[in-house]
C-alpha cells in the first residue's frame, strides 16, 4: 500500500512541476462539466410554450361558409380565431394558400394548415342526410428537423380535437336551446308559463304606476291653482311675476288636459312646478330682506304674516311635486330629502321671525342672513333635482310610455292567437292603442282605460298561473331546463382526468440532467485515458522505491485518474445544482452517486486501456455509443429495438442514471441503494480486466505499439 501511494506522489510531483500538465489537468476537470451544462440548458424546456412559440406554422382559410336560413356560418373563421388565441405555436396567417405552401417548401415554416373552401358545408353536411367528413389540409416539411415534425404533429392533433370539440359543442347547444321556447326566454330561467306570467305582472305594475302618476299630477294642477290665489296677496313689486306664474299654470293645465297621457306633459308639469317653487322662494327672500332693520313695524308684521301664508302654499306645492316624482326610476332620494330639509328650515326661521316680539336689529340681521342662505340652498337643491329629472327621469318616463305601448301591442298579438279566449281584453287593447296614438284623451279617460286593461291582465295572469301548476307541463320544463352549455360541454368531453403527478420534475432539462451528467463523466474518463498514460515506466524515482510489481503500478497510477475523475465530478455536480439550477431533492446524495459513478467509469476505462492499450480505448468508445443509444437516457427502453432491450440490464449507464433520477425526482424505497450496489459489481469487473486480462495481451499490445510508431502518424 505504501508503494502505491509513493507512485501516486511521484506522479503528483511531476504534474506540479510542469505547467503544461497543470493546464491539461485543469482542462480535464472543466471540459466534461461544460458538456453536461450545455446539453442540459439546451434541453431545458423544449416543449414549453416559450420554446414552441418560436416555431412557425402557416395558416390560411379558404372557407366560403354557408347559410342556414338567415344564419351565416363560417367554420373556417372560427378555426382561425381559435388559433389566434393559441400562443403555443408561432402562427403565421398568410393571405393565400400559395403563400402558406411557399413558407413550408422554403423552410420558413415547419408546417401549414389550409382550410378548404367547402369546410363549413362539409361540417354541416349531416343536416342534408348525406354527411361528408370535413378535412383540413396539413403540410409539413419533414427534412428540416426530425423532432420539429413530432411537435407539429402534436399541434395537428390538437387542432383536430379542438375543431371536433367545437363542432359537437355547437350542435349540442343548438339542440338543447331548441327547447327555450318552452323552457323560457333564456335569460330569466323561467318556463313559458312563468315567463308570460312575470311579464304580465310587470305590465300590471307599470300600468299601476302610470295610473298613480296620473292621479298625482291631477293633484298638482289643483295645488297650482291654490298657489296662484295665495301669491296675489304678495308685494306689488312682484305682481308681474304672479301674472307670469298664472300664465304658466294655465299653460300647465292646458298641457295636462290636451296631452297628459304623454311623458312630455309630465316632464313639463314637473319643470313648471319646480320653477314656480324657485320663483316663490325669490319673492319670499325679497320680502324678508325689505323688513325694517331698526325693528318690526306694524307693516312689517303684516308682511311677515303674508310671507308665512304664501310660504305654506309653496311648501304644499313642493311636497306635492316631491311626492309625485319620488320613487321614479333615476330619482335620487337624497336630493328629494335635501329639498324637504331646506324648505323645513326656511319655514322654521320665518315662524321664529313672526313669533319673536323682542326682535333686535342684530338678531333680525342674523335671521335675514340665515333665511337668505337657506333659500339659496333650497334653490340649489331644487335645481339639482330638476336637472336629474330632466336628464335621467324624463327619458325613463318616455321609454316607459313607449314600453307600455309596445308591451300592450305585443300582448294584443299574443291574446289574439288564443282564439277568442279574452274578447274583453282585446277590445280594451284596441281602444287604448288608439288613445295612445291619437293623443287627444284627457287624464280621466286615460285613467279609466288603464284600469280596464289592468282588470283584463289579471284574468290572463290567472289563466297562465293555472298552466304553471299543470303536472305534464312541469315535466317538460324539468327536462328542458338543463343548461344547454353544460350539456354541450358534457357531450364534447364526457370524461375528465384527475391528474396526479408522481415524482414531478419541473423542467425537461432537470429530467435530462441525470443522463447528461452520467454521459459527461464517461466522456471525462475517456478523455483522461486518452491524454494521461496508464503505464508506469521504470524511471529513476520509481526504481528508488525498490521492488515494485504490476499491482503497485496499477493502483499507484490509477489514483491520479481517480483524483481527476472526482475533480470532474465535483465541478459538474456543482454546476448542475448552482449554475444550471436543476431540480434536485437530494443534492448531497446526487453528488455521492456521481462520485461513485466517476469511480466506476474511470476504473473501467483505465483497466481497459491498461490491459489492451488503444484497443481498450476503442472498446470504451464502443461501450459509450451503445449506452447512449440504448440505456434509456432519451427514449424509454421499451420503444428501443430488441438488441438494446437485451443489453440494457448490463449497462452501467442504466444504474448510474437511475440513482441520479432518484435524487432529482424523489426516492422510492431502496432503489437508490440498489442501483449503487449494482454499480459496485462493475468495479470488480474492472479489476479483473486490469489485473488479470492484461498479462495475456502483453505481447499483443507491444506489437501494436511498434506498428503505431512505424506508421509515423498515430500517437
Amino acid at each position: 500500500m505504501k508503494k502505491i501511494f509513493q507512485i501516486y506522489l511521484a506522479d503528483l510531483k511531476r504534474i506540479s512541476t510542469n505547467v503544461v500538465a497543470i493546464v491539461i489537468i485543469m482542462g480535464l476537470g472543466i471540459i466534461p462539466a461544460l458538456y453536461a451544462w450545455f446539453n442540459i440548458m439546451s434541453n431545458w424546456d423544449p416543449y414549453g410554450e416559450e420554446a414552441t412559440s418560436q416555431m412557425h406554422i402557416a395558416v390560411y382559410s379558404e372557407d366560403e361558409g354557408m347559410s342556414i336560413g338567415d344564419l351565416k356560418l363560417c367554420m373556417g373563421d372560427s378555426v382561425i380565431k381559435g388559433l389566434k388565441e393559441n400562443d403555443a405555436i408561432g402562427w403565421i396567417f398568410t393571405d393565400s394558400s400559395k403563400e402558406a405552401l411557399e413558407y413550408v417548401y422554403s423552410g420558413k415554416c415547419y408546417a401549414a394548415f389550409i382550410v378548404p373552401k367547402d369546410f363549413s358545408s362539409d361540417m354541416l353536411s349531416f343536416l342534408s342526410g348525406e354527411p361528408v367528413n370535413p378535412q383540413i389540409e396539413y403540410y409539413e416539411n419533414s427534412k428540416k428537423n426530425a423532432i420539429a415534425t413530432k411537435i407539429t404533429s402534436k399541434v395537428k392533433t390538437t387542432v383536430q380535437q379542438s375543431v371536433n370539440s367545437s363542432m359537437v359543442s355547437t350542435i349540442t347547444e343548438i339542440a338543447s336551446k331548441s327547447g327555450e321556447l318552452i323552457v323560457g326566454d333564456g335569460k330569466s330561467g323561467d318556463n313559458l308559463a312563468g315567463t308570460v306570467v312575470d311579464k304580465l305582472k310587470d305590465m300590471d305594475t307599470t300600468l299601476s304606476t302610470y295610473a298613480g302618476m296620473l292621479d298625482t299630477f291631477a293633484m298638482l294642477t289643483d295645488s297650482a291653482d291654490s298657489l296662484i290665489g295665495s301669491t296675489q296677496s304678495l308685494l306689488p313689486s312682484v305682481q308681474g311675476l304672479i301674472d307670469g306664474g298664472q300664465s304658466s299654470v294655465s299653460g300647465m293645465q292646458s298641457s295636462v288636459l290636451s296631452g297628459a297621457q304623454t311623458a312630455q306633459t309630465i316632464t313639463q308639469m314637473v319643470d313648471i312646478s319646480l320653477s314656480n317653487i324657485n320663483s316663490q322662494l325669490d319673492v319670499l327672500e325679497n320680502s324678508i330682506q325689505l323688513l325694517n332693520a331698526s325693528g318690526l313695524a306694524d307693516a312689517d308684521t303684516a308682511d311677515i304674516s303674508v310671507s308665512v301664508a304664501s310660504f305654506d302654499t309653496v311648501e304644499q306645492l313642493a311636497e306635492n311635486t316631491l311626492v309625485a316624482i319620488q320613487g321614479l326610476k333615476g330619482v335620487d332620494s337624497s336630493q328629494i330629502e335635501a329639498v324637504r330639509n331646506n324648505i323645513q328650515s326656511i319655514k322654521t326661521q320665518i315662524k321664529d321671525l313672526k313669533s319673536d316680539t323682542e326682535l333686535t336689529a342684530d338678531k333680525l340681521k342674523l335671521l335675514k342672513e340665515s333665511i337668505k342662505a337657506d333659500v339659496s340652498s333650497a334653490k340649489s337643491a331644487i335645481d339639482t333635482l330638476k336637472n336629474t329629472f330632466d336628464h335621467s327621469v324624463s327619458p325613463n318616463l318616455t321609454g316607459a310610455v313607449y314600453d307600455i305601448e309596445y308591451a300592450l301591442i305585443e300582448t294584443q298579438s299574443m291574446l289574439g292567437s288564443l282564439d277568442n279566449s279574452f274578447p274583453d281584453i282585446q277590445k280594451a287593447l284596441d281602444d287604448y292603442s288608439a288613445v295612445l296614438k291619437s293623443g287627444n284623451a284627457d287624464i280621466v279617460n286615460t285613467r279609466q282605460y288603464v284600469q280596464q286593461i289592468r282588470d283584463g291582465l289579471q284574468n290572463v295572469t290567472s289563466g297562465f298561473d293555472n298552466l304553471s301548476n299543470d303536472e305534464q307541463f312541469n315535466e317538460i320544463v324539468k327536462l328542458l331546463r338543463t343548461d344547454p352549455t353544460l350539456i354541450a360541454q358534457f357531450v364534447t368531453s364526457p370524461l375528465s382526468m384527475d391528474e396526479q403527478k408522481i415524482y414531478e420534475i419541473s423542467t425537461y432539462g432537470s429530467a435530462m440532467a441525470p443522463f447528461y451528467t452520467v454521459l459527461a463523466l464517461w466522456v471525462g474518463g475517456l478523455i483522461t485515458v486518452a491524454l494521461v498514460k496508464t503505464k508506469v515506466k521504470d524511471t529513476d524515482d520509481i526504481k528508488s522505491l525498490g521492488k515494485v510489481n504490476s499491482v503497485h503500478k496499477f493502483f499507484g497510477r490509477y489514483i491520479t485518474f481517480f483524483v481527476i475523475g472526482q475533480l470532474q465530478t465535483l465541478v459538474t455536480v456543482l454546476g448542475d445544482l448552482f449554475f444550471v439550477g436543476i431540480q434536485c431533492r437530494h443534492p448531497f446524495l446526487f453528488w455521492c452517486a456521481s462520485a461513485l459513478t466517476s469511480l466506476v467509469f474511470t476504473l473501467l476505462m483505465y483497466s481497459l486501456t491498461a490491459a489492451w492499450g488503444n484497443v481498450g480505448q476503442a472498446v470504451a468508445v464502443v461501450i459509450m455509443v451503445i449506452q447512449v443509444a440504448g440505456a434509456g437516457g432519451t427514449f424509454p427502453v421499451e420503444v428501443l429495438p430488441q438488441v438494446y432491450r437485451a443489453l440494457y440490464k448490463f449497462m452501467p449507464f442504466n444504474y448510474a442514471m437511475n440513482a441520479l433520477r432518484e435524487c432529482v425526482g424523489g426516492m422510492y424505497r431502496f432503489d437508490y441503494c440498489k442501483d449503487l450496489a449494482i454499480l459496485l459489481i462493475f468495479i470488480a469487473i474492472s479489476l479483473v480486466i486490469g489485473l488479470l486480462l492484461g498479462r495475456p495481451f502483453g505481447r499483443f499490445n507491444t506489437a501494436i505499439e511498434k506498428s503505431k510508431k512505424k506508421s509515423g502518424l498515430i500517437l
